[in-house]
């Protein structure tokens, strides 16, 4: 099953790239779509497939602990997979809900995978939990976004906002409860505290794709979001989220300092990357804020998965998920050491590594808006 997986990643890998080049496609006639396949929706296509093929690429060696079979493992990635496609190319408020939960519900499922073992049981009962108050957050705001505006379409709902100088009470609190349902999605500050238990409860690979995948898409769809349907009330949403970035990436690097278990400290390592990633939000309408997220995202997630390649191969040799495991590792495997080096410096954005020009774009694209945001993003990246 895992040859046959790794094929369906690689064809959709290259239909996306083919596509690519072409008009994109979508459903329902040209005005009447719930998600169109442009160019936006292709590039984050491509990353998302890629994480993914490479998780799978390593999922006979780092799911060989769970004495099941596999079948149902690929079956449930690709299910969250589609989920994430859909959250690349909604046109639609209802896609993305649907995008969201498709996304969702095979990782409740996933995280929990281990039925004998405690932590994973744990970790899917929180994630399960606090998503299902988040989608309810995430939807009791939609409600109210269409009771102001009379739409779920994304482009009818800018048209109903217009420059927002009059925007009524309703759009206001619907607009602040999306954000707060996405911020869960993508385990931003204050609605990170399911994170690092989830991540070191479930197994290993399935920290993986939450930590990129899921963060991939998370991320492609906040942007897409409020790019296209709340442009007009810029002044009133960049508020909330500039400070949700500065705690975010603040509180996250901090905690991560003390942490002893690997994956601990990968949980606040993805916290951390989400308060960077909210710049770009915050650099709507700014020339090149969609490629830097587009290229942070695919740095970001080649680093993490070869950093967590790596750790599964120490962990299983030596029992043991603490930063002790480690020691001596350029000694005795000095390939896997290099590669997990590299994976951190890139993640930390030392130069000439990917992550440091991904973090330059990104900081470039929105230090026109928020300059006291990106010095403290340049403070963060150094602790």
């Amino acid at each position: 099953l895992q040859p046959l997986a790794l094929i369906g990643c690689l064809l959709a890998l290259g239909a996306s790239a083919y596509d690519l080049l072409g008009p994109g496609f979508g459903w329902g006639g040209e005005y009447a779509s719930m998600f169109r396949f442009l160019p936006f929706a292709h590039a984050f296509s491509g990353v998302a497939i890629l994480a993914t093929a490479l998780i799978i690429g390593l999922s006979g060696w780092g799911f060989r602990n769970l004495n099941s079979t596999l079948g149902d493992h690929y079956g449930l990635i690709l299910f969250s997979l589609c989920g994430a496609l859909i959250m690349f190319s909604f046109t639609n408020m209802t896609m993305l809900f649907l995008g969201i939960e498709i996304l969702s519900i095979p990782l409740y499922v996933l995280a929990g995978s281990r039925r004998d073992n405690l932590a994973g049981n744990e970790a899917a009962l929180k994630y399960f939990l606090m998503g299902a108050f988040a989608t309810g957050i995430l939807l009791f705001g939609m409600t109210l976004v269409y009771g102001a505006t009379a739409s779920f379409d994304l482009a009818s709902i800018s048209r109903a906002i217009g420059n927002g100088d009059q925007m009524p009470g309703m759009l206001k609190v619907g607009i602040l409860l999306m954000i707060m349902g996405l911020s869960f999605k993508v385990s931003a500050v204050p609605f990170h505290f399911w994170a690092p238990d989830v991540y070191e409860g479930s197994p290993n690979l399935v920290t993986a794709f939450m930590a990129t995948v899921v963060k991939t898409a998370g991320f492609a769809a906040f942007y897409r979001l409020f790019a296209i349907a709340f442009p007009g009330a810029e002044a009133f949403w960049s508020v909330p989220i500039a400070m949700i970035a500065a705690l975010t990436m603040t509180l996250a690097n901090v905690t991560a300092i003390f942490q002893k278990d690997f994956k601990r400290m990968m949980a606040y390592s993805s916290i951390s990357h989400a308060g960077y990633l909210m710049l770009a939000v915050l650099a709507i309408g700014t020339e090149g804020a969609d490629r830097a997220l587009l290229f942070y995202t695919l740095t970001y997630s080649l680093a993490t998965i070869c950093a967590f390649g790596a750790y599964i191969a120490v962990a299983e040799q030596s029992g043991d998920g603490t930063f002790e495991a480690f020691n001596g590792l350029s000694k005795k495997q000095p390939m896997l050491a290099a590669v997990l080096a590299l994976s951190m410096l890139s993640l930390a954005g030392i130069p000439p590594l990917a992550g440091f020009f991904g973090k330059y774009f990104l900081f470039t694209a929105a230090f026109a808006k928020y300059p006291w945001l990106i010095v403290l993003a340049v403070i963060n990246s150094a602790i």
